[in-house]
């Protein structure tokens, strides 16, 4: 407890520093943070859980914004996140993440100055973490100037997107060059990620430079050699070498973030899309029943249903009622819903990716009290809605991942081929069993499973991205630029989505106090993107 402690109120000092360095006029007044009294076991605490938590918040399961693009989920009627409509404002995503970035470079010369090699590794690979994500969401950013009011830059220069990559790229490599010779060793008690262990943190360091390669490899100078270099390191392999971290109960701040008291408003505004749902059933994954409620109304076209009730237990325990209605034309509102009705005679839906206003169509949802209250559509699960829970985890990288990463490298000839399916076959383990699955022996024999081991290279990459899709669950962050890299699974026209009038988003728009605290380089940063400060402007990483 005495730890947590310390590293709320450690938070809560960065935080503080943090929003008044959004006022740049501001910046010239603060002095040193709290990390120049802050010892590196304690930094180190707060750096990752910090990351952590806002790595993961951004990615769905606090802002849900990405995740409903890559239809994880939906808004029930009028969510501007169904037809992507939050991506034509100015964006300030990107200072959700400014807090952990600053105090990440703060501490990276606080241990540097005082020769502790592990930790300034470690903290390395947090830099190269978290500037990713921010030049990943928006292109050029300010990577060299940005954060640094204290030393007097008020209005830092924009680096190109092409420029940054080698950057962060470079930093893992000296961070593995530091974990590997550094004598200090890491507190075990304050690395709540690894333990202290540094062959750990390597495979990290060594894992992120694979993500990096692979994301910018189409313009990389150099990655096919290098992505086959990295291949051959120490990297994750195993759930224990996953970059997770586990949410608490108690202190809202260490809450999972879709966490709400009961089944909330909040909590029921979001609805599993029916991409996720149908991929699941498809796949008959048991993921289904962990991540998704059963339907509380389901329709049935059997008369003597009606009114029938079903009482379900998920994989956790978790118990459910649902009652079924029979699909009866003599009653007016279920004849106008009628012929909007695409499940039934099943406990699980999903809501129609790009659904908007018209809720009749969401699954011939036609008696609710309130928009929130879709009968006909089901919930996330009551996992999804803890405050924490041994599978319920902050998320930056995982194994499985990593497997399918070198699947895609195995089938694109950075690597031997005849490891692609191995890969493949490993990261789908994985990904399950961090959710409690287990595969069934014939998984694999479902053709929508199978690996199509004489089949041409778009088919294998397809079958990679689908379970590397679901392996990002809620990790929208990541599940978005591999998407927008790959453009796979194939989602762009799902749905109401059919008719092409809302084109898949790029990039978010700058935050608009960039426009107007830091004009001159915001200008010229828009002035390098060919549509404009647009979310469809193509970024160094897609062109």
């Amino acid at each position: 407890m005495k730890k947590q402690i310390s590293i709320l109120l450690l938070t809560l000092f960065v935080l503080t520093a943090c929003e008044k360095q959004l006022l740049r006029k501001d910046e010239l007044l603060q002095k040193r943070d709290a990390v120049e009294s802050a010892t590196p076991n304690l930094l180190l605490s707060s750096i990752i859980q910090q990351s952590a938590f806002a790595y993961q918040y951004e990615g769905g399961v606090g802002n849900r914004t990405l995740s409903a693009t890559v239809q994880y989920m939906q808004g029930n009627r009028s969510s501007d996140d169904n037809i992507y409509k939050s991506f034509t404002k100015p964006n300030s995503d990107l200072y959700g993440i400014t807090g952990p970035i600053k105090l990440v470079q703060a501490s990276i010369t606080s241990v540097h100055t005082l020769g502790l090699k592990s930790y300034e590794g470690v903290f390395l690979i947090f830099k190269s973490l978290l500037w990713s994500t921010a030049t990943d969401l928006y292109g050029d950013i300010y990577y060299t100037e940005g954060l640094r009011g204290q030393d007097g830059i008020l209005f830092p220069k924009f680096d190109e997107q092409k420029d940054i990559y080698p950057a962060l790229i470079q930093n893992l490599k000296d961070a593995t060059l530091l974990l590997t010779t550094g004598t200090d060793a890491l507190d075990k008690t304050y690395d709540i990620l690894y333990a202290g262990d540094k062959t750990k943190w390597i495979k990290f360091a060594n894992s992120l430079r694979l993500r990096l390669l692979m994301r910018a490899g189409k313009n990389y100078p150099g990655a096919a050699a290098e992505i086959t270099a990295v291949a051959a390191l120490p990297l994750m392999n195993t759930n224990a070498d996953n970059a997770s971290i586990a949410y608490l109960t108690g202190d809202r701040t260490y809450n999972w973030p879709m966490s709400y008291d009961g089944y909330s408003d909040n909590f029921m505004i979001y609805r599993p899309s029916k991409t996720l749902v149908d991929s699941l059933k498809a796949l008959n994954d048991d993921r289904l029943k962990v991540w998704v409620a059963p339907i509380e109304k389901p329709w049935t076209n059997v008369p003597s249903q009606n009114g029938v009730s079903v009482n379900t237990t998920d994989p956790n325990g978790f118990t459910y009622s649902s009652t079924w209605e029979y699909i009866d034309r003599s009653k007016s509102g279920i004849k106008a819903a009628s012929s909007f009705i695409v499940d039934s005679l099943t406990l699980y839906a999903g809501y129609t990716a790009g659904m908007y206003e018209n809720v009749l169509a969401a699954n011939g949802s036609w008696d609710f009290p309130t928009t929130i209250f879709n009968y006909k559509i089901s919930k996330f699960s009551k996992l999804l809605n803890e405050k924490s829970n041994p599978l319920l985890k902050a998320c930056m990288l995982q194994s499985d991942e990593v497997q399918f990463l070198l699947a895609e490298a195995a089938v694109k000839g950075y690597i031997p081929a005849a490891t692609a399916e191995a890969y493949y076959k490993s990261g789908v383990t994985l990904a399950t069993s961090r959710w409690g699955v287990t595969i069934p022996g014939t998984y694999f024999n479902n053709n929508i499973a199978k690996f199509p081991a004489t089949g041409t290279d778009n088919q294998k990459l397809a079958k990679i991205a689908l379970q590397k899709w679901l392996g990002h669950f809620l990790m929208g962050v990541e599940a978005y630029a591999d998407h927008r890299r790959t453009r796979l699974p194939a989602i762009e026209l799902n749905g109401e989505l059919i008719n092409g009038l809302h084109a898949f988003p790029l990039r978010f728009r700058y935050p608009e106090t960039e426009m107007a605290n830091n004009s001159t380089n915001y200008q010229n940063a828009i002035g390098k993107l060919d549509k404009g400060d647009t979310e469809y402007s193509k970024m160094w990483l897609i062109q």
